[in-house]
């Protein structure tokens, strides 16, 4: 069997920002991934596709593709090209479909699916040029997000918002600096967990959680883009993460909350949901079609395949052997 990687490289426009880093990594996700299917005996190509050589994609000739596609904020509209090439070619490929992807690339969207599928999640309100009225039922603090990009860029200690005077102004200066939508939502003052969905014979598989722990609590309790990606940054060092340890209650929650945003917003092969609790009432706060991959334990996703005996390897394989297994169904249905 032959596997293509297909993964993204940073844009030029990417490139001359400040957060160059939530990049870059994608290539060393494709070179771990590759090993990780090599050992399985497979067959592996990397293909690494800028802006300039994306219609590469339209050139590969392989079984199957394990699609790394990460691109965000402005250069949407070639992580969807991207995608569109990937569905065109007729190639089985992992991950969730380009429908479930368009939703998905704009965080209104998806908590607009929340909503529309009854799924918890913080109380929100979107931004657009910073002059709308603010929803008076918000509970405070609130924390401004951006709409369209992820690894916690925009998220600063600032972003996080203690009376309705100050959310107007602040989501301004985001809009202003970044040229893209804010949003706004309650800030859940709990415990932060990602949950890993894994499918295995065509039924999603809810992993032992992992739980981000804070040495700081509050408001100073959320990631930040300088506690993910600065090492020398003073927030570096203020969070880890541990297998969580939860109640019978709780893990019932967190499962059924996952199993249905999964279910709900189409997701296929694999997720992670980002999800915090105010006591034992879970709120998702993000569903990622694209979570980092990879064998270190400061993902909350390698935790959780390690507490059920998998390598990175095993888990790497059961996304393509759910990839695989859909194809095959889909084609038994003509």
């Amino acid at each position: 069997m032959k596997i293509a990687i297909i993964y993204s490289l940073p844009t030029r426009r990417a490139l001359t920002t400040p957060f160059k880093g939530a990049d870059e990594d994608t290539k060393d996700s494709a070179l771990e991934i590759a090993e990780a299917l090599q050992s399985k005996n497979v067959e592996v190509i990397l293909v690494g596709v800028s802006e300039d050589t994306i219609n590469k994609i339209s050139q590969v000739k392989t079984d199957c593709i394990f699609t790394l596609i990460e691109w965000d904020g402005e250069d949407i509209p070639l992580f969807l090209h991207a995608m569109d090439l990937i569905e065109q070619s007729g190639i089985p490929y992992t991950g969730s479909r380009l429908t479930t992807m368009r939703t998905l690339s704009d965080k209104v969207k998806m908590k607009e699916a929340l909503n529309a599928g009854s799924i918890p999640t913080p109380r929100w309100q979107v931004f657009r040029d910073g002059t709308e009225p603010v929803r008076e039922d918000f509970q405070y603090p609130v924390i401004m997000k951006l709409a369209l990009t992820h690894c916690s860029i925009g998220l600063t200690r600032s972003a996080v918002v203690d009376r309705p005077e100050e959310v107007s102004p602040h989501v301004e200066e985001h809009i202003a600096m970044f040229h893209q939508p804010v949003y706004v939502e309650e800030f859940i003052d709990g415990r932060e967990f990602q949950v890993t969905i894994l499918e295995e014979k065509g039924e999603p598989r809810v992993l032992p959680p992992a739980e981000i722990v804070f040495k700081k609590g509050g408001k100073d309790s959320f990631l930040t883009y300088e506690s993910r990606w600065d090492e020398e940054h003073p927030d570096y060092n203020l969070s880890s993460v541990k297998r969580a340890e939860v109640s019978a209650y709780l893990t019932k929650r967190l499962e059924d909350v996952s199993l249905m945003a999964f279910r709900s917003l189409g997701f296929c092969d694999y997720a992670r949901m980002d999800i915090r609790t105010r006591g034992e009432e879970p709120f998702i706060l993000e569903a990622n079609t694209n979570p980092g991959l990879g064998d270190s334990d400061d993902y909350g996703m390698t935790i959780s395949y390690k507490a059920v005996g998998m390598t990175f390897a095993d888990f790497v394989w059961k996304i393509v052997e759910s990839c695989l297994r859909r194809e095959k169904v889909s084609q038994s249905r003509f």
